[in-house]
């Protein structure tokens, strides 16, 4: 009920929520600690609401964490930028584009799993943030500590179309575990078939490439881009780019 309580209320909360500002953040950032943050990859935590699921998932960077929340009753998406870690007591602060704060807590890792405990500072974000203690073991405020299991997309998805494709411009030659483009090969680091978005590695580089739908296995409408920061290339949502026509050769 808890669930159904939080989520009924939503935007009730929302309108309330203590929006940190570039000011607020130059005022406490001396009490941040910046210790680095190691832990990565991206982890869900699943549960049923109305009769449907729920999936939480975090993706863990160094200097930020993406979430979302996807299912019937409710969905959300932001990333929260790193501005405090403290290693000791495993306490991350960050602020999302909205200018909200959130405090997690993370303990209990193992090789499929990791346990993380979030905090939204409603009221008074950072100062609320910085004075949050560790959580209880069984707390139950802010939905208590959840078990979150890490995602294997490699293990998991594999890409639904493969084959030689060309553009006005360029030359794909798709495979789930290397794609190129043009000239140049990239052999794989994850597919997620829910964002659509395969991403590979040559060297320093990365590709990004994101898939509007495979409907029709003759043509394709793909968008297809290289960076050298593959974080920054995580960031990029499927919504953001522009696709090109593809046809099969």
């Amino acid at each position: 009920m808890r669930y159904l309580f939080c989520l009924c209320t939503l935007s009730l909360l929302f309108s309330c929520t203590h929006k940190s500002t570039n000011d607020e953040v130059a005022k406490y950032k001396a009490q941040f600690q910046q210790d680095e943050f190691e832990l990565e990859g991206t982890y869900h935590w699943d549960f049923q609401l109305m009769g449907g699921t729920q999936h939480s998932i975090h993706t863990l960077y160094a200097d930020s964490i993406t979430y979302s929340m996807k299912g019937k009753v409710y969905s959300t998406e932001y990333t929260m930028q790193k501005l405090s870690f403290d290693k000791t007591n495993n306490k991350w602060i960050g602020r999302d584009e909205n200018g909200i704060i959130y405090v997690l807590f993370f303990k209990g890792k193992t090789d499929q799993s990791l346990t993380i405990y979030k905090h939204k500072c409603k009221k008074n974000g950072l100062q609320e943030a910085l004075a949050f203690d560790v959580p209880k073991p069984d707390a139950t405020e802010d939905h208590g500590w959840n078990i979150y299991s890490l995602d294997k997309p490699d293990e998991r998805d594999v890409l639904a179309v493969q084959g030689i494709f060309k553009s006005d411009a360029h030359t794909l030659t798709l495979a789930d575990g290397q794609v190129s483009l043009d000239e140049q090969s990239f052999s794989k680091l994850s597919y997620h078939a829910g964002e659509r978005r395969w991403v590979g590695q040559q060297d320093s580089t990365y590709l990004q490439v994101f898939f509007k739908d495979f409907d029709d296995g003759e043509k394709l409408y793909v968008s297809a881009s290289k960076h050298e920061d593959l974080e920054k290339a995580y960031r990029i949502k499927f919504h953001e780019v522009a696709f090109l026509k593809y046809e099969k050769q």
